[in-house]
């Protein structure tokens, strides 16, 4: 039910001051990579290397396009490079100035470079330069080796692909057809976003807002630019498949459609049907190309055993308010006319996706569904009352992607799939909040992220938000005759790998998309114990589930993010165990009665309805926050959440429960409110940050909290999330994103002024201003080595949250935090991203009240002026 929560509510967390931040201390010069420095010394002997590779290379590309020539092939632009380079020195940015394209750069020292200069001039410029010691070429010795484009594959294909492809090409029958997912860089080489003017002494008010128009022409006309080279690639791609009489597959539309690509600012995605000869082609000689994958497998932990019906013909679900907030379900379609749900379904607007089928929008799913189970989870995250009314906190929308076998159909690429549902929900019916509990079988991949996962992260940049994802789920058993997309849990304990420790191997890693970076991840615990010999519980309560994928995300982010109970499975002491679910493991669920069956059961299990109960929470904070922005409600839900007290053991590895759990189980009731022993200050309204720009926030402590003798332990929980602009072709988070944040508070015992003076590269702190006394004892801490828990950090992920108990005496008069902006791929320093901050106090001792003493404080300085804005433009 809607509740208020005006008795604790969260307050305003007041900013104080914004300017230019300070650089981050240096860490100092890497000491030379030996190859590097190797090369520098043989100057002949490692230029002349590289002139013989190039010459080959140059004598196998013109060789190339005479055989295309004579075959009648479509001709290609570009042909494809290969450098291994130096990975601590050589910046892959910088290969334009060798005339050649950065496609994509690799973890493992590899560029992928396209050339349209067929004789790689520029390059031999500079190796010639290298070799003399002229100026220019000092970088050469960086490259290590260049590469025919052809030789390496595996840079560019999945592993399955390529061990399909390379390791068994000549059984491939060529005229075999493929689905593949083809990703295809557009950036182009000549382009360059023009670097923004700086103020010049002699300059005007004028002769510079001149110079900053002049900036905006050239960066709009280079947008047109990447606006042109992307359908122009689209058009030598599709014209390279039409060759094989192969096929883009459109996807859904039942009227043929546009073709079915997705773009990012950097790359555009697809799905096609073509030959296996085609495949060969574009593998080895369509230069942009940076990925290709097989569709990602689809399967549910869907149980066959039917369940007495629970009776709740005394309870009754009233309609939700006429304003209450839309969620939008993209599953298999919702039992619609279900007793239990249908009040509360918005049945002007379900729709279904599936290829054929577009007017049919139930589930299909037998033995109980599975949109309608998650549906029911969303509404009734808790128990599914037997009596009494309630009303709904949400209007449910129904959108059908699966089919009756809970599979996405093939010829439905994902990324264009949700693109266009939500941009039929948001854009035309104003819905924010959308469960997508669909996942694919396999771990994810994390060369790149996924066409999916960044389409995912692309709308929520583009709109108002928030998506919440399953983790995934590990098979029980592998199946004959079907193919093993990972290992089962059967798998697992056969290899004598324990649990919970076979959670953390990769093939548990979580599934795509849920390493999206700007979706809120969801995995699974258990809320049962079970022992009746001959059958046991593998987890026990409140523990991983033992199907739950696992993190550590795409480079390294915290992923899941959060947990929920999507119950368990029971195993006996066979070697090797029958693994399968009872009741009492299982969540209650609401199930479809299509094909018969009761309307209430605890018959399944999975993430799938860990998710909506995450959703739930998301839902009941539209309702009491609707003006609020869709990263503060993902910052108060993983604010709200808290390990259970089996992780807080000291003998328990930490790192392991944060890859299993994240930051832990959401409260709801947390989320939303606080009480006397706990406050929790957030930001209003939209914020918004460029790179190099800090702002700072101030929470004033009242002297009572902060006294020597009244001592408290107080829990301090800040949580920063925040959204930037993705592009795909790059394998860093801080590439990835056009700007990146990370959050900085104040030391032990620091003065406010000290802690300004440290942020903000213009400020100047009195001399006697106390320095500190020392960093907090962060769980996680800002890099990889500073906290408790070691070899992972808070600044990973666009959702950084960090906790430590402190003594209240080593807290200043006012608390100090600093969102720094850092700049990403984007140089426009007028690119701002938008990003909500929540900050929580909370005293360790349940009947020590803080809440009213912190919330004076802050209403004595409201009359207080900021401090003057620093513009910041130019500098």
């Amino acid at each position: 039910m809607v509740e208020s929560y005006q008795g604790f509510p969260h307050i305003r967390l007041r900013l104080t001051t914004e300017g230019r931040a300070a650089s981050p201390p240096g860490g100092g010069k890497k000491n030379p990579n030996p190859i590097t420095v190797v090369n520098l010394g043989n100057r002949q002997g490692h230029g002349g290397k590289l002139k013989g590779s190039v010459d080959s290379l140059i004598f196998e590309w013109q060789e190339t396009q005479k055989e295309r020539e004579q075959e009648g092939k479509p001709p290609v632009k570009s042909r494809r490079i290969i450098l291994e380079i130096d990975p601590d020195s050589f910046n892959p940015d910088g290969l334009k100035a060798y005339g050649i394209e950065l496609i994509a750069d690799t973890e493992d020292g590899y560029i992928i470079g396209a050339s349209a200069d067929l004789e790689l001039s520029e390059l031999q410029k500079k190796i010639e330069k290298f070799i003399n010691e002229q100026y220019g070429g000092k970088t050469v010795a960086q490259i290590w080796e260049i590469i025919d484009g052809k030789k390496k594959p595996e840079l560019i294909l999945s592993p399955n692909l390529f061990t399909e492809l390379y390791d068994n090409w000549l059984p491939i029958k060529e005229q075999q057809i493929y689905t593949v997912d083809v990703g295809i860089a557009c950036v182009g080489n000549k382009i360059k976003l023009p670097s923004y003017p700086k103020v010049q002494p002699n300059d005007s008010n004028d002769s510079f807002t001149k110079k900053v128009n002049n900036w905006i022409q050239k960066r709009e006309l280079t947008e047109e630019e990447w606006e042109e080279i992307s359908w122009e690639r689209q058009d030598e791609f599709e014209e390279l498949i039409k060759f094989y009489k192969g096929s883009i597959i459109k996807g859904f539309q039942d009227d043929g459609g546009e073709i079915g690509t997705v773009r990012l600012p950097d790359s555009f995605s697809c799905r096609v049907q073509i030959s296996g000869k085609s495949l060969k082609d574009l593998v080895e000689n369509f230069p942009y190309i940076f990925e290709i994958s097989e569709p990602d497998q689809f399967a549910e932990m869907l149980n066959q055993e039917e369940l007495p019906d629970s009776n709740t013909s005394n309870f009754k679900l009233d309609p939700p308010e006429s304003n209450a907030p839309k969620v939008c379900i993209i599953d298999s379609g919702i039992q619609e006319m279900h007793s239990l749900l249908k009040v509360a379904i918005d049945l002007q607007n379900s729709t279904s996706w599936v290829p054929g089928e577009t007017g049919k929008t139930p589930d299909y799913v037998k033995n109980g569904g599975h949109g309608t189970r998650v549906a029911g989870a969303l509404l009734y995250p808790k128990r599914i009352p037997r009596s009494g009314n309630e009303k709904a906190i949400c209007w449910v929308q129904n959108a059908r992607v699966l089919d009756a076998d809970c599979y996405l159909p093939v010829q439905v690429f994902p990324p264009q799939l949700l693109q266009e549902i939500v941009e039929f929900y948001h854009d035309l019916k104003l819905t924010r909040i959308f469960n997508h509990s669909i996942t694919g079988q396999a771990p994810c991949l994390t060369r790149y992220m996924s066409a999916w996962a960044s389409t995912i992260d692309n709308l929520i940049w583009q709109k108002d938000i928030l998506v919440i994802v399953a983790a995934g789920n590990l098979p029980r058993v592998t199946y004959p005759n079907k193919p093993v997309t990972r290992l089962s849990i059967r798998d697992h304990l056969s290899a004598n790998r324990l649990y919970p420790d076979y959670l953390l191997e990769d093939s548990c890693r979580i599934a795509n998309p849920a390493q999206s970076f700007q979706a809120l991840t969801v995995g699974s615990i258990a809320s049962n114990s079970y022992n009746l010999p001959p059958y046991s519980s593998i987890a026990q309560k409140d523990q991983p589930s033992a199907f739950s994928c696992s993190g550590l995300g795409i480079w390294n982010t915290i992923k899941p993010e959060v947990v929920e109970y999507g119950g368990d499975l029971v195993k006996d002491e066979g070697t090797p165990p029958n693994i399968t679910s009872l009741k009492d493991v299982c969540p209650e669920l609401v199930r479809s009665t299509l094909y018969g069956g009761p309307a209430v059961a605890a018959d399944n299990i999975g993430t799938s309805f860990a998710a909506p109960k995450v959703t739930y929470i998301a839902a009941r904070l539209a309702a009491e926050l609707p003006n609020e922005s869709c990263l503060l409600y993902r910052a108060l839900i993983v604010q709200s959440a808290r390990w259970p007290e089996w992780a807080m053991a000291d003998k328990v590895n930490k790192l392991h429960v944060l890859r299993q759990i994240g930051y832990g189980l959401p409260n709801a009731d947390c989320a939303l409110s606080n009480s006397p022993n706990r406050i929790t200050l957030i930001t209003t309204g939209e914020r918004r940050i460029v790179a190099k720009q800090a702002h700072v926030y101030q929470v004033k402590l009242p002297e009572q909290l902060r006294s020597q003798g009244e001592s408290l332990e107080i829990l301090l929980e800040v949580t920063l999330s925040y959204k930037a602009q993705p592009r795909r072709t790059r394998r860093d988070r801080r590439k990835y994103l056009s700007t990146w944040l990370d959050w900085e508070c104040s030391k032990k015992g620091e003065d406010p002024e000290r802690f300004l003076k440290k942020i903000l590269k213009e400020y100047d702190a009195p001399e006697d201003a106390e320095k500190g006394e020392g960093t907090f004892k962060w769980m996680l801490g800002k890099q990889n080595n500073h906290g408790i828990i070691k070899d992972v950090s808070r600044s990973a992920g666009t959702l950084q949250k960090d906790w430590a108990v402190v003594d209240s005496f080593q807290l200043t008069e006012a608390f100090s935090i600093a969102v720094v902006g850092h700049e990403g791929w984007n140089n426009d320093p007028e690119a701002s991203v938008p990003y909500s901050l929540v900050v929580s106090f909370e005293a360790i001792q349940a009947d020590i009240p803080i809440y009213t003493s912190i919330v004076e404080a802050q209403v004595e300085t409201e009359i207080q002026p900021l401090i003057e804005i620093q513009s910041i433009v130019g500098g």
